[in-house]
């Protein structure tokens, strides 16, 4: 038995997976629909490797240096928003963008951890970014 890589193809992480998230006290899905990377993507992937080199830096400025819980929290959120490509959120009946700016300061509320919790679930599942023809 060998190992054909011309055979493993079938992952594409740059393929969007439709989230419908759960509320998490009925596990129904509430009406907020999130289009999901994985995290092997390219765009997260940027920022991942942003957060990581600017604590290399801080650490080669001061080795002293540790980090807090509050900035270990914040870089966790920033990848979690890296992940949301697009969401039907509202606040106020108007729209809100899918940008980091936007997203953070939503999913790091205690009473949103469900929303940040499912969709890191979601990016993390390699099964769902496998390709079309492999899906099945």
């Amino acid at each position: 038995m060998s190992f054909d890589i011309a055979e493993q193809s079938g992952f594409d992480f740059e393929q969007i997976s439709t989230l419908e998230v759960l509320d998490p006290i009925t596990a129904q899905p509430n009406g907020l629909v999130i289009q999901v990377r994985s995290y092997r993507s390219e765009a997260a992937k940027r920022v991942a490797r942003r957060i990581g080199n600017a604590s290399i830096l801080a650490k080669t400025k001061n080795p002293k240096k540790a980090g807090t819980i509050e900035e270990t929290e914040e870089r966790a959120y920033e990848l979690v928003a890296a992940a949301i490509f697009s969401w039907n959120m509202k606040s106020g009946g108007k729209d809100v963008p899918a940008t980091p700016e936007a997203i953070i300061p939503i999913i790091s509320q205690p009473r949103y951890f469900f929303i940040s919790e499912q969709v890191d679930e979601r990016a993390n599942d390699d099964a769902r970014f496998l390709m079309p023809s492999q899906a099945s």
